[in-house]
């Protein structure tokens, strides 16, 4: 562990942060070519909802599409990069980590970009089918469903990165725990509490509606259970591992 006064994680903080950033540009810049491809990709699940071939969404300003687009290619932007982004957070923290823990790099930045992708594959896979034939129907026979760009594209952006984001609980679990921050059985008596978090947390970041939320905090949940156990398993193996070196 290196002995950095404050100053030095501020700067190791702001490096970090910039090389971030020159991936998100980079990322960007591969996402935004493919924009239009990329939005009416997103679109799929709202057509299918609709009953469409191909449905059309409103443009209600001269320079929606384009700026629709290009938040388009940052979302994108965001997950192409993220492997490099996960990667700089580590290479913020390893200088406060032991030897042995600064070799976990690689499985680190791999899982948490596989939880990352797949908690939004999940949601464009299994939640947006449902939600928007959920949220068509609400509407009813007299009404038209037909969203501008910027409203569609704000509400799946939402809840891409939503799931994203909180699929990433397992990973903190397993990272905090391997750290020694905390123990399997301390894990195992808070389990209750922390489902009501995640649970809490799925209703912030989905729509006002109990649909969606059970759709992100079920298998979030589920999630967690299984990394308790996981961490169960991990603290008992270094258990032997102490056991038979003595």
């Amino acid at each position: 562990m290196s002995d950095m006064s404050f100053w030095d994680h501020l700067g190791e903080l702001r490096k970090r942060i910039v090389y971030s950033v020159y991936g998100l540009v980079v990322g960007f810049g591969i996402a935004y070519y493919f924009s239009q491809d990329i939005f009416y990709w997103l679109m799929r699940p709202l057509c299918q909802a609709l009953h469409q071939e191909e449905c059309r969404l409103q443009a209600l300003g001269v320079a929606e599409a384009f700026v629709t687009y290009l938040k388009t290619g940052l979302i994108g932007g965001i997950f192409i990069s993220s492997p490099w982004i996960f990667y700089q957070l580590w290479a913020f923290i390893r200088p406060a980590l032991r030897e042995r823990e600064r070799k976990w790099v690689v499985p680190f930045v791999l899982l948490a970009t596989v939880m990352f992708v797949g908690g939004s594959i999940f949601s464009y896979f299994a939640c947006f089918p449902y939600v928007f034939e959920y949220f068509v129907e609400m509407a009813g026979p007299h009404v038209q469903v037909q969203p501008s760009m910027a409203a569609y594209f704000d509400f799946v952006a939402t809840l891409l990165i939503g799931f994203g984001l909180l699929f990433e609980v397992p990973v903190i679990t397993i990272l905090f725990h391997s750290l020694g921050l905390v123990r399997a059985a301390t894990l195992w008596k808070t389990w209750r509490y922390a489902i009501l978090i995640i649970f809490v947390l799925a209703a912030i970041v989905t729509p006002p509606d109990p649909l969606t939320m059970l759709f992100l905090g079920t298998p979030l949940a589920a999630l967690y259970i299984l990394t308790l156990v996981v961490c169960s398993f991990l603290e008992r193996l270094s258990k032997k591992d102490v056991k038979s070196s003595v």
